[in-house]
């Protein structure tokens, strides 16, 4: 566990631990912490029955992303190299159909890069991979522990972040997708965390006929990202 987190830490989706750690086991937690991987206690019964029967756990247990993830950084630098750099980030999505589908969007949609937040977001797991249908080798996925300041960061770098609100003002015909821009997609249910909301430059809506309360998150990406492939055709490449 100590070399999986010290040379992986990106990798690790999250650390299991079914009892106060001490020795090895406690540092590793402390590690886990400090790079910002969430852990998460169980019950001696629910790690057991989370790693098989077989395995041996000795009281901690690490979810591994099933394809490595791109280092963030690295990710956003990239993307900030081009006048029309994009980016996805990916807040509080927990269905790993959903992620799929916004994954493989992303790709065929020319996407530089998708974020996805550290806490309360679904990883790279095996359906994630399926549904997103060869999409992960097409665009690189990052890890994001701290999404707010994520985007503080991009709008430092001369990003402008638009978030998908369904109570948002600006509709999504109407909103000005050329140039450096971050595009905030958030949870099947609760959206974004308020202090995304807090830190993006614009809210867009989707406009719905009565009745229908919401487009599927999955969807409702695809609709902003080809608006923003729309209004880029013609336009010249970046460098």
């Amino acid at each position: 566990m100590h070399e999986l987190i010290s040379h992986r830490p990106r990798d690790v989706e999250r650390v299991f631990v079914a009892r106060q750690p001490r020795g090895a086991a406690g540092h590793a937690v402390r590690m886990a912490r400090q790079q910002g991987i969430p852990v998460t206690n169980l019950t001696p019964e629910r790690l057991a029955a989370k790693v098989g029967g077989r395995a041996r756990h000795q009281g901690i247990a690490a979810q591994v992303a099933h394809v490595p993830y791109a280092e963030v950084d690295e990710v956003c630098g990239q993307a900030s190299k081009k006048r029309d750099g994009m980016l996805v980030l990916v807040d509080r999505v927990t269905d790993a159909g959903n992620l799929g589908a916004i994954l493989r969007t992303c790709a065929a949609a020319g996407v530089d890069g998708v974020l996805l937040s550290s806490e309360g977001t679904v990883g790279l797991t095996p359906h994630v991979a399926k549904a997103s249908a060869g999409a992960l080798e097409r665009v690189p996925v990052a890890r994001e522990a701290r999404p707010p300041r994520r985007i503080e960061q991009l709008r430092e770098r001369g990003f402008r972040a638009l978030v998908l609100d369904a109570q948002g003002g600006t509709p999504w015909d109407e909103v000005d997708l050329l140039g450096q821009t971050v595009i905030v997609a958030g949870g099947e249910e609760r959206g974004p965390r308020p202090g995304l909301l807090k830190v993006c430059d614009t809210k867009v809506a989707i406009p719905l006929e009565r009745g229908v309360e919401s487009l599927n998150v999955a969807v409702a990406t695809a609709v902003l990202l080809f608006e923003a492939r729309r209004q880029r055709r013609g336009v010249s490449p970046s460098p």
